[in-house]
């Protein structure tokens, strides 16, 4: 990616068969001219606490938009636990991965909106660039991707600015000059970052381990911070949650291992371990949310 010197343009190579005759050809589809025109366009990925009742995300992708109509806009999550900045961090980690370079990610996870933290551009190595502010939200995630240069937003030079709503007026304001590919060097200064936050690990003992739940996706997975999951030789394991019993659990590989309502222990598609009721709701089961301590005991039985 270019600096922000040269107004942080995101360009993509274009897309050429070896046959340039082929583009004329009936043999070549429109549908694949059309693919290899969106390849084109900058991807702008948002994560935010604003949940889908409100205007706020569809403010936010305006506000994108008026800078440049040609953005693809993927929405990563808007349904972060409000004010959970650690949950946020986690799902961006998560799902920053799996997005090319070049990619734009704003992320707004924001209690300290109109206070004197700061608003961050982030570019790494790989291309991407983490907008959002200055609280731990994006450096895990920025963190994996080998941070670049950091850069703080001047935002007391953007006009119109609420004193509550930054993600709106200053993080996708931002996010839409540097989809343009527009010099927002006048915007910007170098910044060392004052947050850097890391996500949980786990702590093994002799026979059990302590962890913190991360997240609860919608089927009420409980997943943790244990990354690759238990050893080989947990067949069962005592559950624990903020040091009060709550039930037993095989240990597995998959849900149907389990009768219906049945717990399990198990590696889920983000590859940690989660918590899981087949057919069932583990949070609601056990009352558990993002942040709660969960530790587990290996069991005889």
């Amino acid at each position: 990616m270019p600096s922000l010197s040269s107004g942080l343009a995101h360009t993509h190579p274009q897309i050429r068969p070896h046959n340039n005759h082929l583009l004329k050809s009936s043999h070549y589809p429109e549908r694949f001219q059309a693919v290899d025109k969106r390849m084109n366009k900058p991807i702008v990925a948002l994560l935010t606490d604003f949940g889908d009742v409100d205007t706020y995300v569809a403010e936010v992708k305006a506000t994108i938009l008026k800078e440049t109509r040609d953005a693809v806009l993927v929405d990563i999550t808007h349904q972060v636990y409000p004010q959970n900045i650690l949950q946020g961090a986690f799902l961006l980690a998560l799902a920053a991965k799996t997005f090319p370079s070049n990619t734009i990610f704003v992320a707004v996870i924001d209690p300290g909106v109109g206070s004197e933290r700061a608003a961050l551009i982030i570019e790494t190595m790989s291309g991407k660039t983490f907008i959002g502010p200055d609280n731990g939200l994006l450096y895990p995630a920025a963190s994996r991707e080998k941070i670049r240069q950091v850069f703080r937003i001047k935002s007391e030079l953007i006009p119109n600015v609420s004193n509550t709503f930054h993600g709106r007026d200053v993080f996708a304001y931002v996010a839409g000059l540097v989809a343009a590919g527009k010099d927002i060097s006048h915007l910007t200064e170098p910044y060392v970052l004052t947050v850097q936050l890391q996500l949980p690990k786990p702590v093994w003992g002799d026979g059990w381990v302590d962890s913190v739940v991360l997240h609860v996706d919608r089927f009420g997975n409980a997943i943790t911070c244990i990354e690759g999951g238990l050893p080989s030789d947990w067949l069962i394991a005592e559950v624990y949650v903020n040091d009060e019993w709550k039930t037993v659990a095989k240990v597995g590989r998959f849900y149907a291992e389990v009768g219906m309502g049945e717990p399990i222990l198990l590696v889920g598609g983000t590859g940690y371990l989660e918590l899981s009721v087949n057919r069932g709701n583990a949070s609601k089961t056990f009352g558990i949310k993002p942040g709660d301590r969960i530790s587990f005991v290996k069991s005889r039985a």
